[in-house]
């Protein structure tokens, strides 16, 4: 039990103490004279509970079947200090915090002992058997507020902080109703039963957002909650009390004008701007919070509404757990092992929540590869309920942003080529970068603000090109890229993110968490991620590629008195300069399209079509302009 439990000594077979222990000083236990009294024997030893023993309290059961259906619902106390006199048993457990006072409940099920209480744990029952040790444990320390107590139990604390909480409501808000000189009820006060709903619930109200969120004990989330929901639940606890004070006039006062008018007061009262706009260090988990400090120790702990967490993985913590199939399987057989570990702490971000490096990762290469497959597993991870379908031809549009309130991760699963080169792609680099925006709802009145902190991974068959829009240096700020270069698999495994998921889902999570210390580490030291010198040679590659046309003006034209050139010769001149380079052209529609602004800017001349060729001078193409020299002879010399 330790030290400092306040223990006082018992006639023997009696609750009848030796000394007069109510009024001795917890020092006095620890003196010889003191101690000396348990040398009698035989002797009953009992603990005088609460503050005395440094919050040591006791539930004792009279049924074996009550503290059965107790120790259901708390499974950890199964490990706590266990006795039992002639039935039932006596729990013990160390409170942090605060408790309340000891009572008996008139169901009988239990005994709540506390402070100015006595409890026999060694010795003779009063019925004559011994008392006996049947958990051999330290008792467990906890909140109060932890104990889960059966819903059918009375609970005389819960009345008794009710009546508490409902007077000091009144002295700050004035009383709950107002009655004629006939008692009979004839207006409510709105505020107070606003201040009530709000005291009987974690709840807050976000301006910004427009909606009001609930805390929901049982897995650490803040959920939404409608208003049509929060004036049911008052419109209930109106009637409850009309019952319970038998004012029943009160019932009338019911109206969903009087309703509405308590919600609104509710809006002022639990108003909580921006309470999700910032991210502390934890990653929120099926069965609790991990909790990451800047020097990398990592805590497991419970769930708290201080986090104001409103994603959680779906997934729980195991540290044993490991994913063996998935690293050899999908990872290891697809990529390089520098690749391997880039995805691990990109799959780590993901699972944070909060896009502290500023990037977002494209996944490209091999067809059927297992990039499909990874990027269900890490949105798996995340939670679908976190995600949601990036569409880069929407982004421009009124109410697309507004679908990625309360989300931490957006996809774009096996998209085209030209994903990136929509006229909405540019927004990417906000969304990814921390930028303010503003978010407008479809119905609703106004918008909301919103920050740009999403994770990004987009998955593609084909290599990507950027809609760069002469701001490749924010795009290579912007972009990770991991290559799927070698061989897909013999033999393809029909839904593997739902095997994998099944067989190994807490070791993925394991996985993945990992990847985020590391990530940690390399954030405090070079705040991004640290990258090697082919993943920086590939993101300089795919923005080179995105500008190819750019360059190929450059490099490949020049600007020449009495020259011209067609634009199916530029057309097949820049398909060859890709070829060597090892790029994609674009296509031809693009590259008719995006020609003359660049040979306007470049060469200052405008496009005219009347270009001889064959002896016809309706060829559209430029003048004053021509193909490099090497390159024309190359074309003369086809001819």
């Amino acid at each position: 039990m330790g030290e400092d439990v306040f223990f006082v000594p018992c006639k023997w077979g009696t609750k009848t103490p030796i000394v007069t222990y109510k009024d001795r000083p917890f020092e006095g236990t620890k003196s010889e004279a003191y101690q000396a009294l348990f040398n009698f024997e035989p002797t009953n030893i009992a603990i005088y509970l609460g503050r005395a023993s440094n919050g040591l309290c006791a539930i004792d059961f009279d049924a074996d079947e009550d503290i059965a259906l107790f120790l259901a619902q708390n499974p950890k106390l199964e490990h706590t200090t266990r006795t039992r006199g002639s039935r039932g048993g006596m729990l013990w457990i160390r409170i942090d915090g605060d408790y309340p006072e000891s009572c008996n409940p008139e169901h009988k099920h239990f005994e709540w002992r506390a402070d100015q209480r006595l409890s026999t744990i060694h010795g003779r029952h009063e019925k004559g058997m011994d008392y006996m040790l049947l958990v051999d444990e330290s008792p467990i320390t906890l909140k109060f507020e932890e104990i889960v107590w059966p819903k059918e139990w009375q609970l005389p604390w819960v009345g008794a902080a009710a009546k508490k909480a409902i007077d000091e409501l009144t002295v700050q808000y004035g009383q709950p109703f107002y009655t004629n000189k006939d008692g009979r009820v004839t207006n409510i006060n709105e505020r107070f039963w606003a201040a009530l709903y709000s005291r009987e619930n974690r709840v807050i109200y976000d301006p910004d957002e427009k909606s009001f969120y609930i805390y929901n004990e049982g897995n650490g989330l803040w959920e939404t909650i409608t208003p049509e929901t929060v004036r049911e639940n008052i419109s209930g606890r109106i009637l409850e009390v009309s019952r319970e004070s038998h004012q029943f006039s009160l019932e009338i006062q019911i109206t969903q004008a009087r309703l509405n008018a308590v919600v609104s007061a509710l809006k002022g009262i639990v108003e909580k701007r921006g309470a999700f706009q910032s991210k502390q260090r934890y990653i929120h988990v099926a069965n609790g919070v991990l909790r990451f400090s800047p020097d990398g120790d990592v805590q497991f702990g419970s769930f708290s509404h201080e986090d104001y967490s409103r994603n959680q993985s779906p997934y729980a913590f195991d540290p044993e757990a490991e994913c063996p199939r998935f690293l050899n399987e999908l990872i290891y057989p697809a990529v390089e092992p520098e690749d391997a570990d880039l995805l691990q702490r990109w799959a780590g971000l993901a699972l944070f929540g909060y896009n502290l490096p500023q990037r977002f990762l494209i996944v490209d290469g091999t067809p059927n590869g297992g990039k499909g497959t990874l990027v269900r597993i890490i949105q798996a991870l995340v939670g679908l309920n976190n995600s949601y379908q990036l569409r880069t031809d929407c982004l421009h549009e009124r109410f697309e942003t507004f679908r990625y309130r309360g989300k931490t991760l957006l996809i774009g699963p096996d998209v085209r080529g030209d994903f990136l080169m929509q006229r909405g792609a540019s927004m990417l680099k906000v969304l990814v970068g921390g930028d303010p925006m503003s978010a407008e709802g479809k119905g609703s009145n106004g918008d909301f603000q919103m920050f740009g902190t999403f994770n990004i991974v987009v998955s593609c068959n084909s290599r990507l090109r950027v809609r760069l829009e002469e701001d490749a240096g924010a795009w290579r700020r912007r972009l990770l890229v991991v290559r799927y270069e070698k061989p897909a698999p013999e033999k393809r495994i029909l839904d593997f993110h739902n095997v994998l998921l099944e067989e190994e889902g807490s070791g993925i999570l394991r996985w993945a968490l990992a990847g985020f210390v590391k990530l940690q580490a390399e954030f405090a030291e070079r705040g991004d991620f640290v990258l090697t010198e082919s993943q920086r040679e590939r993101v300089n590659s795919l923005l080179a590629e995105s500008e190819s046309l750019k360059l190929f003006v450059k490099e490949r034209l020049e600007r020449c008195e009495g020259e011209d050139v067609t634009c199916s010769e530029i057309s097949q001149a820049y398909v060859e300069y890709c070829a060597d380079k090892g790029w994609n052209a674009l296509s031809s529609a693009v590259v008719e399209r995006t020609l003359p602004d660049l040979i306007l800017e470049n060469f200052h001349v405008t496009k005219s079509h009347s270009i001889e060729r064959d002896g016809k001078k309706s060829n559209r193409g430029w003048r004053k302009v021509r193909l490099r020299q090497m390159d024309s002879e190359f074309r003369l010399a086809d001819g």
